[in-house]
Parts: structure tokens; sequence; C-alpha cells
């Protein structure tokens, strides 16, 4: 057996993708501290000090629009290499040939079927799971516009409901991107420290014969 070295990801998205998660960290602490000033559903609950970023209702808002354009921009790239890159079509986004890899895979991850079924980089369940969030992200924008600019854009705030129908769409999409991370970082955990510095250097040492 030897050691080599396997290109795993292009500089582009390496960079994307840790820009992503500076982005989003800024997004969800700022929100929290916006939704301790405002609430919105129905329950009375005050997200802890340490959660939130801003200190108070404008400072929050300050850096909620910074993480935004940072999102915003950054996930533009990343959306529009993996639709346009033959990496990105073939790696990442998820299409009508990876349907039937979805099943076997549910039966792997079930503990029934014992074979890990032939993937290349990603299965399809991941890259169903990237293509979703990416639709997330722009249902997140969307509520964020909807709610930022009502009147500019009531066309908008009307697709979701109204104006606080908007701020709860907003909380549920920002709430499915941190799950979606919760279990990215799990993976990433379960998979091997290689998996993490792959994502650094772009390279993964694997062993062949």
């Amino acid at each position: 057996m030897k050691t080599i070295k396997v290109r795993q990801h292009p500089l582009i998205i390496r960079l994307t993708h840790w820009l992503n998660a500076v982005a989003l960290t800024i997004m969800v602490m700022s929100g929290l501290q916006i939704y301790n000033a405002s609430p919105v559903l129905p329950f009375d609950w005050e997200f802890p000090k340490y959660l939130t970023l801003g200190g108070w209702l404008q400072g929050a808002r300050q850096w909620h629009f910074l993480g935004m354009w940072i999102l915003a921009i950054n996930g533009t790239i990343w959306a529009v290499y993996n639709v346009a890159s033959r990496h990105g079509r073939e790696t990442t986004i998820f299409t009508k040939n990876d349907v039937g890899g979805v099943w076997p895979m549910i039966l792997y991850y079930l503990r029934i079927r014992k074979q890990h079924p032939p993937v290349k980089k990603y299965n399809a369940l991941q890259k169903s799971a990237y293509t979703f969030i990416a639709l997330v992200g722009v249902g997140a924008l969307l509520t964020g516009v909807a709610i930022y600019m009502p009147v500019q854009f009531s066309w908008i705030t009307w697709l979701f409901g109204n104006y606080d129908t908007a701020r709860i769409w907003h909380f549920i999409f920002m709430s499915i991107l941190v799950l979606f991370v919760c279990g990215h970082l799990f993976m990433v955990a379960i998979s091997g420290w290689g998996n993490f510095i792959s994502m650094i250097t772009g390279n993964k040492k694997e062993r062949v014969a």
C-alpha cells in the first residue's frame, strides 16, 4: 500500500466555503440579537447574550447587513462556479442522473445495505443536500429583502404572506441553514481529519494498492 494525494477542492471552492462560514456566523449571531429586540414567534424566549452579536438592535442590523452582502456575493460566486464548471456539475449539483443513487445511500446509512454504493466525490444524498441548501439560501435572501424593504419590494413580501410571516419564513430558512451546518460538521467529524484538511489544502491523502 502507498499513500497518494488526491485533488479534492479547487481554490475557489475552498475560499467561498470559508467565507460562507464567516458570513453565516455573523448573520446568525446578529439575527439572534435582532430577534431578542423584536420577537416574532408566539412564545416568550430570549437567546443568551453570548450567542448574539451587535449589542443592540441597530448594531445587530449593521452586522446583519454586512454578513448578508458577504453571503449574497460569495454564495453567488459559489453557485455560478458549480453550475458553469464541469467540476461543479459532476460533483456538487444534483441532477436526474443522481436520482437512482438516493435509495441505495439511504439503505447504506440505515445499515440495511452493507456495501457502500459506488460514488465519486459526493454521493447522491450529499449532492441533494448541497443543491437544497443553495435554494434555502435564496429563500433566506428573499425573505431578508422582504423584511428590509417591505415597501420597495412589496411583491416579495406578498409572496411570503405579509411582513410578519416573511419574518417567520426568514427564521425558518436560517434555522435550516444552521441545522445543515451542524449536520455538515458531524459528517466531517466522523469522516476523519483528512476531510477537514482537504478543505484547507485542497488535497486528501488516500491509500492505494
